[in-house]
């Protein structure tokens, strides 16, 4: 069975992964930040490195490179990255950086299937379709998709979004107490990619004003932030009233 390591911050991200390789017949084991995917990449061979672009302690880039630099085991295995920053400057730094590919999030299972396909050419996993339980205010046919049609997955996903919503509340006030602006946009850039594999576009749209409001500066977008928490409650009661039903 091939290895992969795959490394992202974002636990829901993590959850999809480890969930849609072990669907596709791989081996994965999970780092959840740039030093422990070096750390890992030193004592274990893996076939392949799906890394996250923007990580805490090290980026993607930044690990790739020391994994690159070291006589490890791994350190010539394949590497691809992961990111929501899908424009053609984005892919091609990462690229330069020494990625094979760039693979763009929210991530399906078609597209790693496609990955596995070019870098694993052992791998193979039929198709699932994908179904849509008609989910109020919830893209279910784009989130299922993303788990090959796996309903109990997405409701996995979908509870572990819930408990990243129970925290943000608190969290969005330490950063307001601090005025810490660039907290916010790192919080707000991982809570995407959750909304992302999770299917809920709202959440999408209310990081993104609020991440607006927090470019146009000066100080802290206070308005715009109770705006956007409130939009995160009353997604969290769409997800509630579905990750039952799935599970």
């Amino acid at each position: 069975m091939p290895n992969i390591l795959v490394a992202d911050d974002n636990p829901v991200s993590l959850r999809f992964f480890a969930d849609a390789l072990a669907q596709l017949g791989v081996s994965a084991e999970l780092a959840h930040d740039g030093v422990e995917t070096v750390a890992r990449a030193r004592r274990t061979r893996f076939d392949l490195l799906l890394i996250d672009a923007r990580m805490p302690g090290l980026d993607g880039a930044e690990a790739l490179a020391r994994i690159r630099g070291e006589a490890g085991p791994s350190q010539d295995a394949p590497a691809l990255a992961t990111t929501a920053e899908t424009g053609d400057a984005a892919r091609a730094r990462l690229v330069d950086a020494g990625f094979a590919g760039v693979i763009a999030k929210p991530v399906t299972i078609d597209a790693l299937r496609a990955a596995l396909a070019r870098h694993l050419p052992d791998s193979d996993e039929p198709a699932r379709s994908p179904a849509d339980d008609g989910s109020e205010g919830l893209d279910d046919v784009r989130a299922l998709a993303a788990t090959g049609g796996d309903a109990s997955i997405l409701a996995a996903l979908r509870s572990l979004l819930i408990a990243e919503l129970d925290a943000l509340p608190a969290e969005i006030a330490g950063f307001g107490e601090r005025n810490d602006v660039a907290a916010l946009r790192d919080r707000l850039h991982r809570l995407d990619a959750s909304a992302g594999f999770c299917g809920a576009p709202a959440l999408a749209g209310a990081s993104a004003a609020l991440r607006s409001a927090a470019d146009a500066g000066p100080g802290w977008p206070r308005t715009a932030a109770d705006a956007f928490l409130a939009a995160c409650a009353e997604v969290r009661a769409r997800l509630a009233k579905t990750t039952g039903a799935m599970g």
